[in-house]
C-alpha cells in the first residue's frame, strides 16, 4: 500500500453520481493473465520470452477461474528520464517531443502471435512528458490492424514524471480527450487508466474506462491477502459501476504470497468473490517466471562456452572473453536495461579457444548495459557497467 486512500473515497463516491452510461464495460466476461515488460531483468538470463510463453501463461491464467479470458497489459513504452520515454519500436520518421524509439520492433511478432492463438492485450505506456494523443497514433498506427489489441492504457505514475514524483493526476477533460481518442480508432476498444491512489483518477469523468490499480507492499498486515483485498475494494467502489483491474505479485509482497498453495488463484479467486466490479487480474513480470518457468528461452547445454568481461565496471574501454571448446560462428549484442538494442558486431567463425575482443565506446552514458554472444539459436548474457 503505497499510499492511505481512505480520505478519498468519499468523494470518489459522489463522483460516481457524475459516471456516464456505460454499456461496453457492462460485459461480466473477466481477464486473465499477466503485464509483461522490457525490463530484461524480470527473466532467467535477461532474456525477454518468446510469445508462446505468453500465451501460456495467459492460457494457464485464464483456466484457474471460470469464463475467464487469457489476456495481458502490453508495455510499448518505458518511461527513461527528463520527461522522456522510449517506445520499443523503430520511428516512422520525424520529431516527437519526449519521446525515443527503439532500433527494432520487440511487438510484432508477439502480436501477431496472440491474433492466431487468441490472447488480448491493452497496449500500454509510461508517457513522461510526451503527449499521449501523440504516442496512441504512433502505436495505433503500427499496430492497429491486430485483432489482440482490445485497448490503450495509460500508467498516471509516469504521467508527466519529470515534474509529479508520482504522476500528475489526471483531469476529466484528459481523461475524455484520451477515451474519445482510443475510440477513435476503434469504438470497442477501451482505455484503462493505472494508479495505486484513487486521487489521480479523475474527480467525476468515467465513460467506459477501466480503472486498475496496482498497489503493493501489504507486509505491513497481520493478514497481508485480507488487506489488499480490502484495499482494492475501496478502489473499485469509487469507480463503481465502471470495472477495475488489478495488478498483483511484486516482489514487495512476496513474502506472503509465496506461502500459498497456488499464488495466482488464491489472489484472483478472493478479489472475484469480493469485488463485484473485478474485471480483470494480472500477475506482474517482475516474479512472473517463478510462478510460471520459462522453457526454451536459453538452451546453454547445447555449447560449451565461458564469457565475461574486463574491467567490469569500466570506464572507456573493457574486453570481451569468450572460450569456447569448439567451432562456433556468433556475434555479440549490447542493449541497455530497457532492452533496447545498441549495437550488433559482424558474425565471425571461432574456432576452439580463448579470445579477447576489445571494446571501446565513450558514448555509451554511465550506467548498466547486458552484452549477449548469439550463435545459431544459442544465447549467452551478461551485465556490464559504464562508470
Amino acid at each position: 500500500m503505497k499510499k492511505p486512500i481512505t480520505l478519498f473515497i468519499i468523494s470518489f463516491l459522489s463522483a460516481s453520481l457524475f459516471a456516464q452510461d456505460i454499456s461496453s464495460t457492462n460485459d461480466t466476461s473477466l481477464y486473465s493473465g499477466f503485464r509483461a515488460s522490457r525490463i530484461l531483468s524480470s527473466y532467467p538470463n535477461n532474456q525477454f520470452p518468446h510469445p508462446a510463453y505468453w500465451q501460456k501463461v495467459g492460457d494457464q491464467m485464464s483456466e484457474k477461474f471460470e469464463n475467464a479470458q487469457p489476456a495481458g497489459i502490453w508495455i510499448v513504452s518505458l518511461y527513461q528520464e527528463n520527461g522522456y520515454t522510449r517506445l520499443n519500436f523503430p520511428s516512422p520518421g520525424g520529431n516527437f517531443n519526449h519521446i525515443w524509439f527503439s532500433n527494432e520492433d520487440q511487438n510484432e511478432e508477439w502480436l501477431s502471435y496472440f491474433d492466431e492463438h487468441g490472447l488480448k492485450v491493452w497496449l500500454q505506456v509510461e508517457s513522461g512528458a510526451a503527449d499521449i494523443d501523440t504516442l496512441m497514433q504512433l502505436i495505433f498506427d503500427r499496430y492497429q490492424q491486430h485483432a489482440c489489441i482490445i485497448g490503450f492504457g495509460v500508467d498516471v505514475e509516469w504521467y508527466q514524471a519529470q515534474d509529479y514524483s508520482e504522476g500528475k493526476p489526471v483531469t476529466d477533460e484528459e481523461a475524455e480527450t484520451w477515451e474519445n481518442a482510443v475510440k477513435s480508432y476503434n469504438p470497442d476498444f477501451t482505455l484503462f487508466l493505472k494508479h495505486y491512489h484513487p486521487g489521480w483518477m479523475p474527480p467525476q469523468y468515467r465513460g467506459d474506462i477501466l480503472f486498475v490499480d496496482d498497489s503493493q507492499d501489504f507486509t505491513w498486515a497481520s493478514n497481508p491477502l485480507n488487506a489488499m483485498v480490502n484495499e482494492f475494494s475501496v478502489w473499485a467502489s469509487a469507480f463503481s459501476p465502471n470495472p477495475s483491474c488489478f495488478q498483483f505479485g511484486y516482489p514487495a509482497d512476496e513474502t506472503w504470497w509465496s506461502q500459498l498453495d497456488d499464488p495466482p488463484k488464491d489472489i484472483g479467486q478472493d478479489l472475484i468473490d469480493n469485488i463485484p466490479e473485478c474485471k480483470g487480474i494480472f500477475w506482474v513480470d517482475f516474479t512472473i517466471t517463478q510462478i510460471f518457468p520459462v522453457t526454451g528461452v536459453s538452451e546453454k547445454k547445447e555449447l560449451k562456452i565461458n564469457l565475461f568481461n574486463y574491467p567490469n565496471p569500466f570506464h572507456n574501454k573493457t574486453s570481451f572473453v569468450l572460450q569456447t571448446d569448439s567451432k562456433i560462428k556468433g556475434h555479440f549484442e549490447i542493449f541497455d536495461i530497457q532492452g533496447n538494442l545498441l549495437i550488433e558486431t559482424p558474425e565471425r567463425i571461432f574456432t576452439k579457444g580463448r579470445y579477447e575482443i576489445p571494446f571501446y565506446n565513450s558514448n555509451l552514458s554511465q550506467g548498466t548495459y547486458y552484452y549477449r554472444f548469439v550463435s545459431n539459436g544459442f544465447t549467452e548474457t551478461c551485465k556490464f557497467c559504464r562508470f
